[in-house]
């Protein structure tokens, strides 16, 4: 009887020690050197489109209206609604980020965004602007989009829905980056 619980304890203590080499092997396997990241780094480096991206529906160039064609400074278009409550909250925290001030009808950039121009319109009204950078062609608000022009090519970046930092979309934060990056893009020649 003590030979087959002295087994039966040699057989648990095994089998654990298995499991937790399989384990501390598997977790080896996963990690990766520094000369690895470096190779395959976890983030990718954001970057603006000039064409459609391929997960949209639309193809080619997109159609951008004249007026953004010929803007000087960094452009972020917000396409909102009216009774649209994502777009009075993305809006909100646009105001205690200092991007944008006043209301979506009547808003200015913050004092710090003076290399933005901003064009707050109403995505009801004008539902083919929304269709040109919405991923499947719909309306969905609100839209948000930067634009900028640099050696006549227009590069530009949008996505639709709030900026929550969720299903793809950056949250504030990471917009006033991607409005900081746009500025450096468009100045760097």
């Amino acid at each position: 009887m003590k030979k087959i619980i002295a087994l039966i304890i040699c057989a648990i203590t095994l089998s654990s020690g298995f499991l937790i080499a399989y384990d501390t092997v598997k977790r080896l396997n996963i990690a990766r050197c520094l000369g690895c990241i470096a190779m395959y780094p976890k983030a990718i480096k954001f970057s603006f489109w000039v064409e459609y991206p391929k997960e949209y529906k639309n193809k080619g160039l997109p159609p951008h209206p004249e007026w953004i064609v010929n803007e000087s400074k960094v452009i972020l278009l917000f396409l909102w609604g009216y009774a649209c409550e994502p777009c009075e909250k993305q809006w909100e925290e646009m105001k205690k980020a200092g991007i944008v001030e006043g209301t979506e009808e009547n808003g200015t950039v913050g004092g710090n965004f003076s290399y933005v121009k901003l064009y707050a319109i109403n995505g009801q009204e004008e539902k083919d602007l929304v269709r040109i950078y919405n991923k499947r062609g719909e309306v969905e608000l609100p839209t948000t989009v930067i634009l900028f022009k640099k050696n006549e090519t227009i590069y530009w970046y949008a996505f639709s829905g709030p900026a929550d930092g969720k299903g793809g979309r950056p949250n504030i934060e990471e917009l006033i980056k991607i409005l900081e990056m746009a500025k450096e893009e468009k100045n760097v020649l």
